[in-house]
């Protein structure tokens, strides 16, 4: 995937037997400004999109995932 930022959440939602994910990208507010914007990725029974900020990712209004990956995560 192009253009995530962290943290990269998990959804109960599954698509093909798989999470959705909830994934934030610099993007814009609706006035114009600079924003995170979170997308909704499906997984389509091959792959998950490959850019949160086009079709078919989806918008999401505001973060309800389960954070699985932040900047906070240990690294092993």
């Amino acid at each position: 995937m192009t253009l995530v930022h962290l943290p990269v959440r998990i959804l109960p939602v599954l698509s093909h037997g798989w999470h959705d994910l909830e994934i934030s990208y610099s993007g814009q507010s609706p006035d114009g400004r600079p924003a995170l914007v979170l997308s909704r990725m499906r997984f389509d029974g091959k792959r998950y999109p490959l850019n949160p900020s086009l079709p078919p990712a989806e918008p999401l209004p505001h973060a309800t995932g389960q954070s699985i990956l932040s900047p906070d995560s240990p690294v092993h």
